[in-house]
């Protein structure tokens, strides 16, 4: 196993396919070559590189999202021969945060032959790595499923390999045990779900471990920031001498103001508070899947012989006016009358359809609309704005040092600036820090 250590802006994408064509040039037709990434934006941004190269991907080079080289790769083909369980449809409907109803949740999906999004990684262990109730009819089958995907694979690359979780952590052992060639690229430093995992595997394979140290992105004064939070080998310098650093203070300006008159490519902050919002697009869409979901299985209950395709539009139909009614009364029992008379005192039921229907993170008209560090991760801008909250200062003014997700989320939001970047110091943190020591601290890095 190979793995590279790639700070922000060390031109990660570009190294990979690279190394992609590198490789297709020395195996045989019959291998396929893995590329696998965390998101459908860098899969596009290496399918494009490829594309430049090749004119059109050979066949034999497969890119896809973690999510869908696990499903098409691994559970798809073989989870049926080791557990006897054939999934039908894949879920990504919001689950609670309570982990008994996330579990019951994800059991009643289990039951219709549907398969959660969050579970990709585990069932993919089971079938690769293993699972504790494993008898020897799967251990010899799982034996058998190795040797023909080791017959095929012929090289593994995964992009942003920060991202892996324990499970999957668990199947790149296996894979290695087996000398499939894997090829790993990320850093550490933008691990914002502290699993940890990337640190586990660098310290395991110690002596294959590559750090590029180069920035492309941020000028050198951004850097020296970001420099002091990171470990001597993994600090990272720029071709870039002199960037903007511009710091603002929330008690010297009327943020309404300020944010209309301004115009930034990014705007972020780590947490929402009374003035802020984190809401997104995509939040709404998960919520609507979940309702159309639970009223879905609502219906199939009232109406057991019912017409299908009826229930369902009958459902995409109460789903909307659901959000419509919540949206307008502000009162989530309001909007259930919406459907009260289909519920008929089913307290399960309601419960379910209520809690997909609450937004916690709904957005105050008052409030102005940035997005969290985790979205903008992978993304730049020329000029950027990060609202500095009292969850991240303590990391910035160094009176904490442990490397976790917060102080990972911090790395993550001084590194987006391809020139000016915009500090804007809340008022819970000046009134933490004194403006004195917050502008004393910045001199030596504002210009």
């Amino acid at each position: 196993m190979k793995i590279k250590i790639a700070g922000a802006g060390a031109g990660k994408t570009t190294k990979m396919a690279e190394r992609i064509i590198d490789r297709y040039q020395k195996i045989p037709s019959y291998e396929n070559i893995y590329c696998i990434t965390f998101t459908n934006n860098a899969v596009e941004s290496i399918e494009s590189k490829l594309v430049k190269h090749f004119g059109s991907i050979p066949l034999n080079i497969k890119l896809s999202t973690i999510h869908s080289f696990l499903n098409q790769e691994i559970i798809k083909p073989y989870y049926y021969l080791l557990f006897n369980k054939q999934y039908t449809q894949v879920s990504s409907i919001q689950l609670s945060s309570n982990p008994t109803f996330k579990r019951i949740k994800i059991s009643q999906l289990e039951k219709e032959d549907i398969l959660h999004v969050s579970v990709f990684s585990e069932r993919a262990k089971w079938v690769i790595h293993k699972k504790s109730t494993d008898k020897k009819k799967e251990r010899e089958t799982r034996l058998t499923i190795l040797e023909n995907f080791k017959k095929y694979c012929g090289h593994i690359f995964i992009d942003e390999a920060q991202d892996i979780d324990k499970n999957l952590l668990e199947i790149l052992r296996k894979l290695d045990e087996l000398s499939i060639t894997l090829d790993l690229i990320g850093d550490p430093k933008q691990d914002l779900k502290g699993t940890n995992s990337l640190r586990i595997l660098i310290e395991e394979f110690d002596d294959d471990i590559k750090h590029i140290t180069i920035c492309h992105r941020c000028p050198q004064n951004h850097l020296d920031i970001s420099n002091t939070l990171v470990m001597k080998d993994e600090r990272q310098y720029s071709e870039k001498k002199y960037g903007k650093i511009s710091l603002l203070f929330e008690t010297d300006i009327n943020i309404t103001d300020f944010f209309i008159s301004n115009t930034f490519d990014l705007k972020y902050i780590s947490e929402k508070n009374d003035r802020y919002s984190t809401s997104k697009i995509s939040d709404e869409n998960v919520k609507f899947k979940t309702l159309f979901y639970e009223i879905t299985n609502m219906l199939n209950h009232n109406f057991v012989d019912g017409d299908e395709l009826i229930i369902k539009q009958a459902a995409y139909y109460l789903a909307n006016q659901l959000i419509l009614k919540y949206e307008e009364t502000g009162n989530e029992k309001e909007a259930m009358k919406v459907i009260n008379r289909w519920i008929n005192d089913d307290k399960k039921m309601y419960a379910q359809i209520i809690t997909a229907l609450k937004d916690d993170n709904n957005e105050n008209v008052n409030q102005i609309s940035l997005s969290s560090i985790d979205s903008i991760k992978g993304r730049e801008g020329v000029n950027c704005l990060f609202v500095l909250t009292t969850d991240l200062a303590p990391y910035l003014f160094l009176e904490k040092t442990t490397d976790n997700k917060t102080k990972n989320r911090l790395y993550v939001a001084l590194t987006r600036s391809l020139d000016r970047l915009s500090i804007l110091i809340s008022k819970e943190v000046e009134g933490k820090y004194g403006k004195k020591f917050i502008i004393d601290f910045f001199k030596k890095y504002t210009l």
